[in-house]
């Protein structure tokens, strides 16, 4: 057998660890679709968050998980790229899903994807971890402008986070919609700052420095940007139902926003060389 041949059997890894996760996502995401009384604890405004991250689950991250690791499977760099991104996105949900939703039925279910992610998550980098990533792409590959992007985008966030949060450390209260959401804290925000907003900061001038590592992890962290700004569309919609709201405006300004950020994962990916792909 020759080396190739070893090396597509190996990438099957991702496929046989992916197949459990989005069986599982699948049938929790339905469930608390088309069950909603699964979220009686919860309050609307939270409900409807769950319902959205349900939705985006089950009609994007699923398909995207299982499409993205098939052809990881075959050897394909973009799909492995596009996997782990979706990967380290369904860590944040269902970190999520098991902190900050009250208990109910499919915690098991929750704690199982979250740490098949994870596991899933930590044998990728292992195995990738000697990988040159900047070898698999052209000299053509718009690092500064993608890296600009990425550090904006991260920028744009943290102030954001920052101006809702930080007013309420300094006069020693508790933000309104922590109260409103019957929450102990922002679950979303904690990650954020904790994390993922760090990783976006520090890939984006790993990739602007042509580092290896910046190859990887910056398109990494569009996807999320890409699958978040999904997510934050679909619990917009199922808010404007529930609350009767009109969100119509900031939905379209996240439409454009999503369609920006795939536009600039593209210009990237596209770069990466004919005889890397596979």
């Amino acid at each position: 057998m020759d080396n190739a041949s070893v090396k597509a059997k190996d990438d099957k890894t991702l496929l046989y660890l992916t197949i459990p996760i989005v069986i599982l996502i699948a049938t929790c995401s339905s469930i608390g679709i088309w069950h909603e009384q699964l979220y009686f604890k919860e309050t609307v405004d939270w409900l409807s968050q769950c319902i959205g991250q349900d939705i985006s689950n089950l009609f994007f991250v699923s398909p995207i998980l299982l499409a993205s690791a098939f052809y990881s499977s075959k050897g394909n760099k973009i799909a492995k790229i596009i996997w782990i991104g979706t990967i380290i996105t369904n860590i944040y949900s269902y970190i999520i899903y098991c902190f900050a939703v009250h208990f109910n039925f499919l915690f098991h279910i929750y704690c199982s994807i979250l740490g098949l992610s994870i596991f899933s998550g930590i044998i990728f980098f292992t195995k990738y971890i000697n990988e040159d990533f900047k070898n698999w792409f052209t000299q053509k590959v718009p690092t500064k402008t993608f890296g600009f992007f990425l550090f904006t985008i991260a920028s744009m966030f943290t102030a954001l986070w920052l101006f809702d949060s930080l007013p309420s450390v300094l006069t020693n209260a508790v933000p309104e919609n922590i109260i409103k959401d019957n929450l102990l804290t922002n679950p979303v925000q904690a990650l954020d700052f904790s994390f993922y907003l760090p990783l976006m900061f520090i890939s984006s001038v790993m990739l602007i420095k042509k580092k290896s590592l910046g190859y990887l992890i910056a398109p990494m962290m569009m996807v999320f940007a890409i699958l978040t700004n999904i997510n934050i569309i679909c619990l917009m919609f199922v808010t404007m139902k529930k609350t009767f709201s009109n969100n119509t405006p900031v939905i379209i300004i996240f439409c454009i926003f999503t369609f920006i950020c795939i536009c600039f994962l593209c210009s990237l990916l596209k770069n990466i060389s004919e005889r890397s792909r596979f």
